[in-house]
């Protein structure tokens, strides 16, 4: 009887493992913006500093097309001044990129090296920064995002994740 019942268990949690409800689904999301400016909030106005922020807001829109399909919104906060050489630092990434309803979000971490005068990182230059989270359609969303920016001055982002199904 306990043999039984052990193997009834044993079969219902493998079962319950593989269920489509606790399966992820790979995605590659591709969104483009104009040009951004950021708003900078200095530490110590004109001078490059650990706290300085800067902030941005963009629309989103499919690459090559005009219609706007959501938003990118967040900040990039200076950690370190004059590493990894002089004339660089490094800024932190808190990004959010709205994709179509508001609720269907993607967040983006990590760092990356900037001029230390520059808003962003330079034309014909692209940043890998982990996606750390997710809501909506992108719930429990995992992966990569690279971030290109283009010599016209767009950006083009490409999400690699997994999400809950």
């Amino acid at each position: 009887m306990l043999r039984r019942l052990l193997i009834a268990i044993t079969v219902l949690s493998i079962g319950a493992a593989a269920s489509p409800a606790f399966a992820d689904s790979d995605l590659v999301i591709k969104v483009a913006h104009p040009a951004v400016t950021a708003n900078l909030n200095p530490v110590t106005p004109g001078t490059a500093s650990p706290g300085d922020l800067r902030t941005f807001y963009a629309k989103l829109t499919k690459p090559g097309k005009s219609t706007r399909i959501g938003f990118m919104t967040g900040s990039l906060l200076t950690t370190e001044v004059g590493v990894p050489s002089a004339g660089k630092e490094y800024r932190t990434a808190d990004l959010v990129f709205s994709i179509g309803k508001a609720r269907n979000q993607l967040i983006v971490g990590g760092v990356a090296v900037y001029q230390q005068q520059a808003p962003t990182v330079a034309e014909r230059t692209s940043v890998v920064r982990p996606v750390i989270g997710g809501s909506g359609k992108y719930d429990g969303a995992r992966g990569w995002c690279e971030s290109i920016h283009r010599k016209d001055g767009t950006w083009r982002h490409t999400f690699h994740v997994q999400v809950r199904s």
